[in-house]
C-alpha cells in the first residue's frame, strides 16, 4: 500500500516550485514580489500538476522521481498532457511483467475486462443507492448479467440509465467528457485526480500503461489506467452529486472538495481509494503473469 497521498494542483500557479531539505515549495509570483507560500513533505505526495506558468528546475524534478513522485504537465484547460514517472521506484520485475502483458490471451483480457464492468455497473448501483436515488435494482439486474467481454455492451446501457437519473434536478443533463462546463467539469476534475492516482499505481507495478483490458486507442498512452479506474469512477460520482451545478471548477474550494473525495477511505475499508488503486494495479500484474485464476475487482458499496 503507498503512503504517498497529496495531489498538489498548480495548473493556476504563477510561480515557481522549489526543493529544499525534504520539502516542495511553493511561491507565488506577485506584481511587485514574491512570497512563499507553502511547505510540504515530498514524501506525502504522490501527483504534481504543472500549469502554463509554473517554473521548477531540474533539481526538483529528479527529487521527485527519487521520491517516486508523479509529475504531470497540464494545458490551458488544466488536462494533463505529458507526465514524467520514476523509475526508482519500478517494480523490480518489470521486463517479465510486460512481457506477461503482451501473452496475455484473449479470454484472459475479456474474462478480466467482464468482471470490471460488473463491479462497475454494481458499483453505480450503489451511488444511487447513496443518494436515495431509485434505479439501483435496475443496475444491479444489469451488472449481474455482464458476460465474459461484455459482448452485449451492458456497460453502455448501463451507463444511459445511470446518467439519466443520477442528477434528477437537472433532466437535461448529458455526460459530455472534455465539455469544461458545469457538471461535466466538475466529473472530468474528479476522474482527472483518479487518473492520476491510477497512473502512479500502474507504473509503480512494473505494468505498461498502453497495453490496456478493453481501451486500445492508438493515440491513449494511459489505455491500462483508463480500464483500472472504471470501479472507481462511482467514488467521484457520489461526492460531485453532492455540489451544486453552479459551483465553478476554477474554485479552489471545489478543486479541494474533489481531490479530498478521491483521497478518502475506501468502504470505510481503513485503505484510502490511492491506496486501493496501488494494490489492484499489483494483483493485475499478478493476473498477468497467471499467478491468479481470477482478477480480484474492488466493488464500491454504499455509504
Amino acid at each position: 500500500m503507498q503512503s504517498a497521498w497529496r495531489i498538489i494542483d498548480c495548473t493556476n500557479l504563477d510561480g515557481q516550485l522549489k526543493y529544499v531539505r525534504g520539502r516542495l515549495v511553493v511561491h507565488r509570483f506577485d506584481v511587485d514580489d514574491e512570497y512563499q507560500l507553502s511547505k510540504l513533505p515530498l514524501a506525502d505526495i504522490a501527483v504534481i500538476l504543472l500549469g502554463l506558468h509554473c517554473n521548477c528546475s531540474a533539481g526538483l524534478l529528479h527529487q521527485c522521481a527519487q521520491n517516486g513522485v508523479c509529475v504531470m504537465v497540464c494545458d490551458w484547460r488544466g488536462v494533463p498532457i505529458a507526465a514524467m514517472h520514476s523509475w526508482a521506484t519500478t517494480h523490480t520485475r518489470i521486463t517479465s511483467r510486460q512481457r506477461a502483458q503482451v501473452s496475455m490471451t484473449v479470454p484472459r483480457q475479456k474474462n478480466a475486462w467482464g468482471r470490471i464492468v460488473r463491479n462497475k455497473i454494481l458499483g453505480q448501483a450503489a451511488c444511487l443507492d447513496a443518494l436515495s436515488i431509485e434505479g439501483g435494482n435496475t443496475l444491479r439486474g444489469l451488472g449481474n448479467s455482464v458476460r465474459s467481454g461484455d459482448p452485449g455492451n451492458i456497460e453502455g446501457r448501463a451507463a444511459r440509465e445511470y446518467w439519466k437519473r443520477i442528477f434528477p434536478r437537472e433532466k437535461d443533463f448529458r455526460r459530455l467528457p472534455g465539455q469544461g462546463i458545469g457538471r461535466n467539469a466538475q466529473l472530468d476534475y474528479g476522474y482527472m485526480v483518479l487518473r492520476g492516482f491510477a497512473t502512479k499505481a500502474v507504473i509503480s507495478a512494473g505494468l505498461n500503461p498502453s497495453l490496456g483490458v478493453n481501451h486500445h486507442s492508438g493515440a491513449n498512452y494511459f489505455c491500462l489506467v483508463d480500464d483500472l479506474i472504471e470501479v472507481f469512477r462511482p467514488t467521484v460520482d457520489v461526492k460531485v452529486a453532492s455540489l451544486s451545478p453552479a459551483e465553478e471548477i476554477m474554485d479552489k474550494e471545489v478543486k479541494h472538495f474533489l481531490v479530498e473525495s478521491v483521497n478518502r477511505q475506501f468502504n470505510g475499508s481503513g485503505f484510502t481509494i490511492p491506496s486501493v488503486l496501488n494494490d489492484f494495479a499489483q494483483q493485475y500484474g499478478l493476473y498477468a503473469e497467471g499467478k491468479l485464476d481470477k482478477l480480484p475487482v474492488p466493488l464500491f458499496k454504499e455509504e
